[in-house]
């Protein structure tokens, strides 16, 4: 099993767009940042910087997410998320994740990722919805 090693941080930056706004997804009435766009954007930083360490017949998934959305951000702003890797315990993977616009923190979360096989997570899934390979 890959090593990774607690503290390190992935960055990435994202600009919201009218599909990203609470109103396209349907979440609030507003055209601000959707909290479940938030979310995604949190997990894609964790899972993206994780995923270019792994083994190809490895993967990451989430499992858990305690989010706060803290303050409203317009379209055309970029956001900036920061994951770090606060602790790694065989399979599981826990994550401190920071958003921010260009005035302020807009989110926070803890996450949680598990490495799990390529191969055999299909085949499960594949299996429960009726598939055979």
């Amino acid at each position: 099993m890959e090593e990774f090693r607690v503290g390190t941080c992935y960055e990435k930056s994202f600009f919201i767009n009218k599909e990203d706004t609470a109103l396209a997804l349907g979440s609030g009435g507003e055209e601000v940042l959707a909290t479940p766009r938030l979310v995604a954007w949190m997990e894609n930083t964790a899972f993206e910087g994780l995923d270019i360490s792994l083994p190809e017949e490895n993967t990451t998934v989430g499992t858990h997410i305690d989010l706060k959305h803290i303050a409203a951000s317009p379209v055309g702003m970029e956001i900036n998320v920061r994951a770090k890797l606060v602790n790694h315990e065989k399979r599981a993977l826990n994550f401190e994740i920071e958003a921010w616009d260009k005035t302020e923190k807009i989110g926070e979360a803890s996450h949680q990722r598990f490495i799990v096989e390529r191969k055999r997570f299909i085949e499960k899934v594949q299996k429960k919805a009726g598939i055979n390979n």
